[in-house]
């Protein structure tokens, strides 16, 4: 028995042990058939010493066929009608009404005619128990060498059998859970160590666990990042499409970062509960999406071209009509101070029409302020009424009093236009588009309910479900990006809002069209502020003003603007000319008014040599591109004013009057 237990000892695979133990008990019995069959729980081993593959095999099927419950009802009815007492051992007659599977052979050392021979459905079994005590399995035994019954009264090898299998249940059971836990470091290790996606483990905030991608991911050791708090970590920035995604960054000690998709679920770890945070780098993602936003972006400006450009055509033929007039002569005052008026009202709608195309082709980056939604609602649907098809009727009803959104107005102003030429979409033949706010119901959180309605063709149940999927579209054949309400859902989602959306498709009697709910974050009270804010007028000021602009017509009208409200103005075209100024004479000079794009020497590189020179300089950036994109890593500089063209006189005396 000893040195059968020392031949298995050393070995790992559960299968090899069961058959070395089968072979082993043949020789101690002696028994031609032995035939062992364990269970633990999905696992099954089945061995077999004597007799052919056959009965293994069906042995095997019978196995798989019955349920633990099954197998442990009729152990326990064996154990109950027919053991020995003391041992795990017991006889089962052939008149036995226990059901059985596959039969053993016959004797072939006796006939049975004396009805003492060992009959060829007579059942010897030994229990086997495991390392917690629960039976395990059973050890048949059959057909015994010298072909006579075992003596219930004398055992003989049947003792030595009987406590070789108690040892052996408690090995190989201990086998067996070393090999799962094996398995189970190997999945981990294929899972967790060798994939693509970087997992946390954090408990109370502080980082337990970091996977190697996670220090992939960082170009760090990932164990630098155990015992870091976790905001130090992972900064989550916005919700993504998926359920239970968020976009952040993956933040390591030296301040690496990347960018990361964050799904986060709760765990049991080292006896307690912790979080696990799953990270993915999306940096390509992010940078191949932006692109396509761009595009989707520019698809935008290239549907509104004609309109605009048709637009632009009205305004400059205003601009040019009363220009000519004013020339001719003879106009009396109150005919010269209405022309002015009226070319002044066609540059500033031009003006509106060139900052909302500059807003639809911005970047992402939100940029929070205050603004009364109804001015975006008025600028999108003047924008479509004079660039779609006149058969569709715009109407705009924004409730009276509502409070300021919070956030980027060019990104919600994005959001109305991407919606509403959806619905110019569904709407080839005509229709109506309705845009309206009103104030939220919370009284809790303030918000504006946005609704854009159309009476379009509408959108079956399908399509609804993946209204929001990027890069889907049901406008393949005219160009379509699928990427409208995708960007659109993505930016409600920055900033703290939702929206959700209702369709019927054409029915016949059934209304159809589709409607578009978003809601977003307000301010409560800021009307008041605002509407209270002080209007007073900056008196001009006195002093030279450096003028730097590369057009000629800007620096002509500019100056007499300057002039006007009393300054001295000294002019030149270029940000090296600039420098060189200031450079000759650093106190010269009260304010200097900055174009940014210039050649030889642009406004952002000027202003950094001017600095340098006289460090207390107010500079005033001017341009007609978007300011935030234009300016760039200039926007920190002290004393350093905005204003973007074209600007009335007013804009510049009150702009003068608070840096000077």
């Amino acid at each position: 028995m000893l040195a059968g237990l020392a031949e298995v000892q050393g070995l790992d695979d559960v299968q090899e042990i069961v058959d070395r133990v089968c072979r082993r008990v043949a020789e101690i019995g002696p028994f031609r058939t032995v035939l062992l069959s364990l269970y633990f729980g999905e696992d099954i081993y089945i061995g077999l010493e004597g007799g052919d593959e056959s009965l293994r095999l069906a042995f095997w099927q019978t196995a798989q066929t019955r349920s633990h419950a099954q197998r442990a009802t009729k152990r326990a009815r064996i154990w109950r009608n027919h053991r020995l007492p003391d041992t795990h051992i017991c006889f089962i007659p052939a008149d036995s009404t226990i059901p059985f599977g596959p039969s053993f052979r016959a004797s072939e050392a006796g006939d049975g005619s004396d009805g003492s021979e060992w009959q060829p459905d007579d059942r010897l079994m030994v229990f086997v128990r495991g390392n917690d005590g629960e039976v395990r399995g059973v050890l048949s035994l059959d057909d015994p060498v010298d072909g006579k019954r075992p003596n219930r009264d004398d055992l003989g090898s049947l003792v030595t059998i009987d406590s070789f299998m108690k040892l052996i249940g408690v090995l190989i059971h201990n086998r067996h859970l070393a090999g799962k836990l094996r398995e189970s470091e190997e999945r981990y290790a294929a899972v967790v160590e060798q994939g693509h996606e970087g997992f946390l483990i954090a408990r109370d905030g502080i980082v337990l666990f970091a996977n190697r991608q996670v220090g992939r991911l960082i170009g760090l050791d990932a164990e630098g990042l155990v015992g870091m708090h976790l905001d130090e970590v992972i900064v989550e920035e916005a919700r993504l499409p998926l359920p239970g995604e968020r976009e952040g960054k993956l933040r390591g000690p030296d301040g690496r970062s990347v960018d990361v998709a964050v799904r986060t679920s709760t765990i049991r770890f080292a006896g307690q509960t912790a979080i696990l945070i799953a990270v993915a780098d999306i940096t390509e993602r992010k940078r191949s999406l932006s692109e396509l936003v761009r595009a989707q972006k520019m698809d935008s400006v290239g549907t509104l071209a004609s309109g605009v450009a048709h637009d632009f055509n009205n305004l400059l033929g205003g601009i040019l009509g009363y220009a000519s007039l004013l020339r001719a002569g003879n106009v009396s005052a109150e005919a010269v101070a209405r022309y002015s008026k009226s070319i002044e009202k066609a540059a500033d709608r031009a003006s509106d029409l060139t900052r909302q195309l500059l807003g639809i082709v911005r970047d992402e980056r939100v940029q929070v302020a205050l603004f009364p939604v109804g001015r975006v609602l008025d600028e999108v649907a003047t924008l479509l009424e004079e660039t779609i098809d006149p058969s569709i009727r715009i109407e705009v009803d924004a409730a009276d009093a509502l409070p300021h959104i919070v956030g980027d107005e060019s990104q919600i102003h994005q959001v109305v236009l991407n919606v509403c030429l959806n619905a110019r979409d569904a709407m080839p033949d005509g229709g109506s588009l309705r845009l309206t706010a009103r104030r939220g119901e919370a009284q809790d959180w303030p918000s504006v309910i946005l609704t854009i309605s159309d009476t379009g063709r509408g959108m079956d149940a399908d399509t609804l479900d993946r209204v929001f999927d990027p890069f889907y579209t049901t406008n393949k054949d005219s160009g379509g990006t699928g990427l409208g309400l995708y960007m659109a859902y993505r930016v409600v989602e920055r900033h703290g809002g939702s929206i959700n959306i209702e369709s019927a498709p054409d029915g016949g009697a059934t209304r159809h069209g589709t409607t578009v709910e978003i809601v977003l974050p307000a301010s409560a009270g800021v009307e008041a502020m605002l509407e209270t804010s002080d209007e007073t007028e900056q008196e001009g000021g006195g002093g030279v003003i450096l003028l730097v602009d590369d057009e000629e017509l800007i620096r002509d009208v500019c100056s007499e603007m300057l002039r006007g409200l009393g300054y001295d103005v000294v002019t030149v075209c270029d940000g090296q000319e600039a420098v060189d100024a200031v450079k000759e004479a650093p106190d010269r000079f009260v304010t200097v008014v900055l174009d940014i794009a210039m050649p030889v020497m642009n406004g952002r590189v000027a202003a950094g040599h001017i600095r340098a020179i006289a460090p207390e300089l107010p500079i005033l950036f001017s341009s007609g591109h978007d300011l935030d994109t234009a300016l760039g890593d200039t926007k920190g500089l002290p004393a350093a004013r905005c204003l973007k063209k074209p600007y009335r006189i007013e804009d510049l005396r009150r702009t003068l009057g608070e840096m000077v």
